[in-house]
Order: structure tokens, then C-alpha cells, then sequence
């Protein structure tokens, strides 16, 4: 086993069908591997073997996927290379993909209304679980319980599947539809985005209730991914082809508005805690923010369209 964190900065360019390997300090792409498998969408780094984990959706978009993939290809992070395309067939359009804390990697199969379970080491689809949603697009994990969370975005669902356990444990009613996950540090209670409007829903997972809808001062729009920082200290939410974020601080549930690019889509926050670096798509930019002064530090041209980043 090797650890390579703190090493690099990997990006998937979404609209090039490529990655990029980014100098973390400076941001200068450095290297990168073309012709990767159509569309490539999300990725999971595995730190203990030093590879990165990405998913080939398709040529379309969520619930405009007329072409969907059944990949997920294995980069190496050391030697930057693309080693294997495990193919998922007959599962099809995987999107969000997360390592468990058992060190199984779990990939919505949006298409299939199921999550595919690789095993990293031997990079085969090792089981299928049934999300029974074929809106299933985006999951979280909380590690300490061993669940998985899938949001199931127009049906207005989370399927609640226990690591171990072959069935969905139980689906949960939502006040709407929705297009994020994350959970908070407590792991007592999932942060949903509400895809109607500009609103975070706060459920509790053992009730399967909703116990706040928190508005989101500063869009106008829906929006669309929330991630927990890894110190656990910020809420990041990225407004849906809205050129604006929100961090949310925790506890205390402050809002902090910054400007960003067009169309952001996810982000990755620095190790150290000191930066989150936002990937602009429709710009081909990546905007770097300060956590402390919650301003925007720099913005870098960085491919085509970055959708995903992750710092190894």
C-alpha cells in the first residue's frame, strides 16, 4: 500500500473527456489523459493504492441520458495513467461514486435503479444493490452507521441501504424533489437540496422526517451540490447554473456568499482546510476560495469544462 496524500490535484474534464493532473500549489495543469471513456462525470480517490475512481454516464444529462455508459475507469495517480475501464454491464449511467467504510467503492447506476459495488483491489463489480429508483444520481455515505444514502431526484425519495445488507433498508419521503446529498458530522441528519427552489432540507435519518427547510439567502435558483468540508466546519452549497456558492458555517448555520464562475458544478476543499477550489464548467475555470476571508483568491483556466476535482 502507498499514500500519496498531499501530493497532487486531479480534475475530470467533463466537456474534453479528460483528466487533468494540476500542481496543487500553483494550479498549472501538468499532465493529462485524453480520450476517456464518454462522459466522464464524478470520480473517488482510493489514498491507500493511489488511484483515482471515475464514472463514464453517458453523452446526456440527468433524465437526458439517451446514450448511457457502463464504465468506471481506474487512474494511477503515481505514474498518471489510465490502467483498467471496469466495465459495470448490465448496469448502466454511473454517476456518484464513494468508498464505504468497509473499502468497497459504491457507484449509482442511475439508469439500472441500482448501485453497482466494486472492489478496489480487484477492480470487479463484486454486487447490485437496489436502489428501486431510476433516479437514483447522487449518494452519501455515513461511515460510522454503515449507510448508504441515495437521492432519487424527481421521485422525491432517499433510499436508506445498510453496508452488509443486500436490501434498502427503508425509502424516506421528501417534500419535493431534490438534486444534492450530504450528511453532517453527527451523522443524525442528511443536508438535501431542494431542486424546486433555493432551499436545504434537513432530515433526520432515524425518523425519515423533515425537521428544518433551511432557505438559501443568497440564489435565486434551486440549487444543486452541498459538500461537508473535512474538518467538518464548513457546509459548501453550489448554486445550479447560478454563478454564486454559499458557505455555510457549523454549527452556527452563518451564510456566506461568494462569486464564482459560470455554471460551477462540485468542488474539493484543501486538506489543510485553508481553500476550497471550485470547478467553473462552462468557463473551463477553477475559482480558489479563502475559508477564512470567504473571497475568492484566484481563478485558473483549467481545461474545457471541469466538473469534478480531488486533492490526492
Amino acid at each position: 500500500m502507498i499514500s500519496l496524500r498531499g501530493n497532487g490535484l486531479i480534475a475530470v474534464d467533463k466537456k474534453a473527456a479528460q483528466v487533468l493532473f494540476l500542481d496543487p500549489d500553483t494550479l498549472e495543469t501538468l499532465d493529462h489523459i485524453t480520450g476517456m471513456p464518454v462522459l466522464p462525470h464524478e470520480l473517488a480517490i482510493d489514498h491507500k493504492r493511489g488511484l483515482a475512481f471515475i464514472s463514464a454516464f453517458g453523452d446526456g444529462v440527468h433524465g437526458d441520458n439517451p446514450n448511457p455508459n457502463h464504465f468506471v475507469t481506474a487512474i494511477d495517480l503515481m505514474t498518471r495513467k489510465r490502467i483498467a475501464d471496469i466495465d459495470l454491464t448490465p448496469l448502466e449511467a454511473p454517476h456518484t461514486l464513494r468508498f464505504g467504510p468497509d473499502g468497497l467503492l459504491y457507484v449509482c447506476c442511475e439508469n439500472s435503479s441500482a448501485l453497482a459495488v466494486i472492489n478496489p483491489e480487484t477492480r470487479r463489480v463484486t454486487a447490485v444493490l437496489p436502489t428501486y429508483s431510476c433516479n437514483s444520481h447522487r449518494l452519501t455515505i455515513l461511515p460510522r452507521r454503515k449507510l448508504i444514502v441515495t437521492e432519487n431526484e424527481e421521485d422525491a425519495t432517499l433510499s436508506v441501504i445498510r453496508i452488509g445488507d443486500d436490501t434498502v433498508r427503508r425509502t424516506i419521503i421528501l417534500p419535493a424533489p431534490v438534486a444534492g446529498i450530504e450528511h453532517l458530522p453527527d451523522e443524525k441528519f442528511l443536508v438535501v437540496t431542494n431542486a424546486f427552489k433555493p432551499s436545504l432540507f434537513l432530515m433526520d435519518v432515524d425518523a425519515g422526517e423533515l425537521r428544518q427547510e433551511i432557505a438559501l439567502k443568497h440564489h435565486r435558483k434551486a440549487a444543486q451540490i452541498v459538500r461537508l468540508s473535512p474538518d467538518e466546519q464548513w457546509l459548501l452549497v453550489i448554486g445550479d447554473s447560478e454563478a454564486v456558492v454559499t458557505l455555510i458555517s457549523l454549527p452556527q448555520w452563518d451564510q456566506y456568499p461568494v462569486a464564482v464562475g459560470n455554471k460551477p458544478m462540485d468542488a474539493a476543499f484543501r486538506p489543510d482546510g485553508t481553500t476550497v477550489i471550485v470547478a467553473n464548467e462552462d468557463d473551463g475555470t477553477l475559482t480558489e476560495i479563502d475559508l477564512v476571508t470567504r473571497k475568492p483568491v484566484r481563478t485558473v483556466k483549467a481545461g474545457s469544462g471541469c466538473e469534478t476535482l480531488g486533492f490526492f
